[in-house]
């Protein structure tokens, strides 16, 4: 059963999330970062639960869920996906420490993918209701839920260019060091190559190859899950202009 459906006041992965929201791991990236005081505060109080995902694979939510709530990321990774007649996964996006799951269902009844940990994760519940007061009660607040929005939608829309393997390939490694703030251009994916290859419309076999000549061109270094970007400049000219829409 995905741990969304069990939530209730009784269970015992519905814990109290009693730790304040300034001294969380993920505090620099979250939505609330640099709020005002009493912003914080409003956040913090409509925070409903903390949710452990144990392991790889354990399930939030399904597609087709109820709309109930939306999620900030503690600590790990997630991934959105749907899953077509042919049985064949589609990525529709990850989430690491800071980010907000759920935003594309609050318009909707319903969570339009399944969202699984990637990786042992830790996230934050916060009930629909509550986002909805509290993007009336603070501009803040609605002005930073408006900007995730936005930066999700310029993501999918830069996803449906017409780019080559390698921009698409480029760009997502420079928007992973970003968002994971990646010291010395040293990437630790959380993520398979599969699914990296999933997410970008491409074959596994097609981003391994892609990695695999960026290495001879001495703009990477690869090996396993790790990636360090050895020549950055190059690597934002490749990646031009899918890096600058993401």
């Amino acid at each position: 059963m995905p741990f969304d459906a069990q939530l209730t006041s009784r269970s015992p992965e519905a814990q109290a999330c009693h730790l304040r929201c300034t001294v969380c791991p993920a505090a620099s990236a979250c939505v609330i970062h640099g709020a005002a005081r009493a912003d914080v505060e409003r956040w913090n109080a409509a925070v409903e639960a903390a949710v452990s995902l144990a392991s790889a694979g354990k399930t939030l939510v399904e597609a087709g869920a109820p709309a109930a709530a939306i999620y900030t990321v503690r600590a790990g990774c997630l991934k959105s996906f749907t899953v077509d007649a042919d049985g064949t996964e589609r990525v529709r996006g990850f989430y690491l420490p800071g980010d907000i799951v759920g935003l594309d269902a609050l318009g909707g009844d319903s969570f339009p993918a399944t969202i699984v940990a990637v990786m042992p994760s830790q996230v934050c519940r916060i009930p629909a209701v509550a986002v909805q007061r509290l993007m009336a009660e603070s501009p803040f607040l609605a002005r930073r839920l408006l900007d995730r929005t936005s930066a999700e939608l310029a993501q999918a829309l830069t996803l449906a260019g017409d780019y080559t393997a390698e921009q698409r390939l480029v760009a997502f490694l420079l928007s992973m060091r970003q968002r994971l703030g990646a010291h010395g251009g040293e990437l630790k994916l959380p993520m398979t190559r599969r699914d990296i290859a999933n997410y970008l419309r491409l074959a596994t076999e097609t981003v391994c190859r892609v990695l695999a000549r960026l290495e001879a061109q001495g703009r990477i270094r690869s090996d396993s899950k790790t990636v360090r970007l050895v020549n950055a400049r190059a690597l934002h000219a490749t990646a031009f202009p899918v890096a600058c829409a993401a």
